[in-house]
């Protein structure tokens, strides 16, 4: 009978000492604050932030925001950025951070900023979510292709929790407004398999015939990476058609991408250094055999050697200093 009451005793001895254990561990929000200013005063324009572990990553959009557009906080890769910032508590590193060490390390009570270098052989010269408005979008019916005007307002409906993006999005090219599935294509921010979330255009299969968006004028250079995937309700049951996505450069197809449901965003790279004329026309044509909850989206870019840098997205002007 001891033995038990002995053993009642001690069970919430245990989680007291654990809790004690945890909310010792648990930084202070001024120590974040103390991170971001840090972190803030030394970004310049083609710095990356993020954070580590991923749970943390609400307050460091909490508190620099307004320094991270949505093409930094829904990237594919850290491709363009020349320098990593990351705020990181319990040792925690980016599951993307380089394998070198840091050139920089700064610890504000229990969260540490870290600073790594970015090389890359090559830039970004043409990021297709940047300037999906000035494409031009199709969808063909019966074999006649026809053009999906852009349109601007709409009452919007949906988002939250297990129901994707706000439909329609305020500007969007429209297909087919009357569709069961949301034939439009614009840029949207969308959570993935992996949980995270991806800036890219949407572009929703409608059958067999495609659904077509085509870049006019696109700066080529040594390679064009291509990623894609679909909002996570849609693939995490492993139930959804195959999506078959062609990739034409000047009217020839130079890729074909296939996204099978449980493969969540992947990329693919094409070889265009060889092609010779650039600017090109660049055309991403989406179908699927069943139409249904095939909600595909994807981000592409051009990148090319050093010396023809694209710009990023305008950012404030804070004075930037460094240590």
């Amino acid at each position: 009978m001891r033995y038990w009451i002995a053993c009642l005793l001690i069970v919430p001895l245990f989680e007291l000492a654990a809790h004690a254990l945890i909310v010792a561990r648990v930084p202070a929000p001024s120590e974040y604050r103390a991170a971001a200013d840090f972190i803030r005063a030394r970004l310049k324009p083609r710095d990356l932030v993020t954070a580590a572990p991923t749970f943390i990553d609400p307050i460091l959009r909490w508190q620099l925001g307004d320094r991270m557009p949505l093409s930094m906080a829904g990237r594919s890769d850290d491709a363009g950025y020349d320098r990593m910032w990351v705020m990181s508590i319990r040792d925690a590193l980016p599951a993307d951070a380089p394998r070198h060490a840091p050139e920089l390390t700064q610890t504000f009570g229990r969260v540490r900023v870290l600073r790594f270098r970015l090389p890359h052989a090559d830039s970004v010269l043409f990021d297709f979510v940047e300037h999906w408005s000035e494409a031009q979008a199709s969808i063909t019916r019966g074999g006649r292709e026809q053009a999906c005007p852009l349109r601007v307002g709409g009452m919007p409906r949906g988002g939250g929790l297990g129901r994707g993006v706000l439909m329609p999005v305020h500007k969007r090219f429209e297909c087919d407004a009357r569709a069961a599935s949301p034939l439009f294509m614009a840029d949207v921010v969308l959570e993935g398999l992996d949980n995270e979330p991806h800036h890219c255009i949407w572009q929703h299969a409608q059958g067999d015939e495609p659904v077509t968006l085509s870049f006019p004028a696109v700066p080529l250079g040594r390679e064009l990476w291509f990623y894609g995937g679909l909002y996570y309700e849609h693939e995490r049951m492993r139930e959804g058609a195959p999506i078959d996505v062609s990739i034409a450069i000047d009217g020839q197809e130079r890729a074909q991408f296939r996204h099978l449901d449980g493969e969540g965003f992947r990329g693919i790279q094409i070889a265009t250094q060889d092609l010779g004329k650039s600017p090109a026309s660049v055309s991403v044509a989406v179908r699927s055999s069943n139409p249904q909850a095939r909600s595909f989206c994807w981000t592409a870019q051009t990148r090319g050697p050093l010396g023809l840098l694209a710009p990023l997205a305008p950012q404030p002007s804070d004075t930037p200093r460094d240590d």
